[in-house]
């Protein structure tokens, strides 16, 4: 009787429940193909590489996995009519380019009740402001101002010229595209009676092409993403369309970046099919696994059909190789940035080098920021299902065992307890909204918040104080090129002072032959002036050199201690006969 039941729910193979819905050019089921065969595996993996395509369905269970790609509007309108057969456990609907389906967007979301204005972020014009160019000199734009001023004064029947530039500014309006794209750190959590919707924005950074968007901005393309869960089993990813960011670059570039940014994607998908690649061991950390394959072995018997739709939610939410590429500094470098910082500030320390630290540190706060918005995304999801399971277990208390030891008055405290639960829960009405993830999933969004924090934060952390550091650094050896800069100015001042000591008293004695005094002049040959010259400069050496050696100034050296101290010193060794004893 019970497989008479079963037969009557679900009666129809996949190819019967495809052949069973009907879209714009009627029966689906052409469009549907098993992704288990090795060639329609392959096409599929070719066309999520094609910046065309728009959106794909893949419904797998454990037997099967059927994939279609850009179903329009009355497509997905028959396919959401009839409910899913009962061999798919997880139906994964991803869209490209919302803003150009819009009506898509909105009847999809709108068949799980999401509301129209959180629709209305969700298909909304992707928007990326250009790098700031050159600042207008100060003098330009304050007389382009006080020209503005004037022209709006005289305009009688206008209001005050301040009002009125508040307004138009006001009236422009602001699209939720522009606040992705100014806040990088902006992130949506949301729940209703059948969905978790979560969005996020995510850095995408392609090897070897170099995407700008500010100073102050860390390198690479930025994308929003929704991620909704239902309660059916279906989970709807959309991501923004790149296009915008990617107009400046080539061809080439272009494909690179797509090729980055629809990686995680290609890397879910292949690990749905059975046609997966990555079975090596070099591979297992991109290895993703969200179905149940009967012929693969025991190590797939952890996951079960039910728990398909939240493993989806979660490896789409953890993008790891992206999140790899900071934690190696094979992509973003910032340790590699301020290692050359280093290097150039030791070879020659310059207050420029603080303004290119600035504004690395400025990057390296809004990537802190982008991680930290992951980080509340997991602990309020965390934190919902907490709430679902305690409301789940309230609802449906398990039964008690009562044992034959336990008393009457135990027996009686017992049930008393009971009444009273069920008394204050019947009474509030008030339940969690949302959808409640499998213990799978949960446990790995606990070990995700972890690694956020293990791995991404504590390096971002440890680069700001290395660049905190580095600031000093660059000041301190400011400072002491400074302070060269004055010994080796007071190295040439003394020596300076002795070159003119030295030839003082010999320009008193040529001063004095050639006077015109009787009994002097004509009374010296030129073999007394020579020995009297020879005698006098080498004499004034040994005067200057004992002074430096007493001064401690020999040969410029910087006086460390005054001639006082180093002849009280000098007096004591020689008296004592030792120098000053090591400790």
């Amino acid at each position: 009787m019970v497989e008479g039941v079963y037969v009557r729910e679900d009666p129809l193979s996949p190819q019967e429940y495809y052949a069973s819905l009907n879209g714009a050019q009627g029966s689906l089921e052409s469009r549907f193909k098993d992704i288990d065969d090795k060639n329609n595996f392959a096409d599929y993996m070719r066309q999520l590489q094609n910046s065309r395509t728009r959106s794909f369905v893949l419904d797998f269970g454990n037997d099967d996995a059927f994939c279609a790609t850009d179903l329009n509007t009355d497509d997905f309108q028959g396919l959401l009519r009839r409910s899913r057969a009962k061999c798919f456990g997880t139906r994964w609907i991803h869209i490209w380019n919302p803003e150009q389906q819009k009506d898509t967007v909105k009847m999809i979301t709108s068949h799980y009740g999401v509301s129209e204005r959180l629709q209305g972020m969700m298909y909304t014009e992707p928007f990326h402001a250009a790098p700031q160019p050159a600042k207008v000199p100060p003098k330009k734009a304050k007389r382009e101002s006080t020209q503005t001023l004037e022209y709006e004064l005289d305009d009688i029947e206008s209001e005050s010229a301040m009002t009125k530039r508040y307004q138009t500014a006001s009236s422009r309006g602001l699209t939720f595209g522009q606040v992705t794209d100014q806040i990088w750190h902006f992130s949506s959590v949301d729940h209703g009676p059948r969905y978790t919707c979560v969005g996020y924005n995510t850095l995408f950074v392609a090897p070897d092409v170099p995407v700008v968007n500010g100073k102050d901005l860390p390198e690479g393309t930025r994308l929003w993403s929704w991620l909704i869960l239902c309660d059916d089993g279906t989970l709807i990813s959309i991501q923004e369309n790149p296009l915008p960011q990617m107009q400046s670059l080539a061809e080439k570039e272009q494909a690179a970046v797509l090729d980055v940014v629809r990686r995680n994607i290609r890397f879910i998908f292949s690990g749905i099919s059975k046609q997966h690649a990555n079975m090596s061991e070099s591979d297992s950390l991109v290895t993703i696994r969200v179905r149940h394959f009967n012929d693969v072995g025991l190590d797939q018997a952890n996951i079960k059909q039910e728990d398909g739709p939240s493993l989806l939610f979660y490896y789409l939410f953890d993008d790891w190789v992206s999140s790899f590429g900071l934690i190696a500094k094979r992509q973003h470098q910032y340790g590699v940035s301020l290692e050359e910082l280093r290097g150039q500030m030791l070879d020659r320390p310059v207050v420029d080098l603080v303004n290119e630290l600035h504004w690395l540190g400025r990057r390296l706060g809004v990537l802190r920021r982008l991680y930290q918005s992951y980080e509340l995304i997991m602990r309020r999801l965390l934190q919902r299902q907490r709430l679902l399971r305690e409301d789940a277990r309230s609802s449906n208390p398990p039964p008690v065992a009562f044992d034959a030891t336990v008393g009457d008055s135990e027996f009686a405290d017992l049930r008393q307890g009971i009444s009273v639960n069920n008394g204050s829960h019947s009474g509030s009405n008030d339940s969690p909204v949302g959808v409640l993830l499998s213990s799978a999933a949960v446990a790995r969004f606990e070990r995700l918040v972890d690694r956020i924090n293990l791995y991404c934060l504590s390096e971002i952390d440890t680069c700001l104080l290395e660049k905190e550091s580095l600031t000093f650094l660059n000041f301190n050896l400011i400072a002491l090129k400074d302070s060269q800069a004055v010994e080796k100015l007071t190295r040439i001042t003394i020596l300076l002072a002795k070159a003119t000591m030295l030839f003082l008293p010999v320009s008193l004695m040529t001063a004095y032959f050639s006077t015109e005094l009787q009994g002097v002049k004509g009374g010296y040959s030129k073999a007394d002036y020579w020995v009297s010259f020879a005698v006098i400069f080498v004499v004034t050496v040994l005067i200057l050199s004992i002074f430096g050696l007493a001064s401690d100034t020999v040969e410029g050296k910087t006086i460390y201690r005054s001639l006082l101290k180093t002849f009280f010193r000098n007096s004591r060794q020689r008296i004592t006969g030792r120098g000053e004893r090591p400790d």
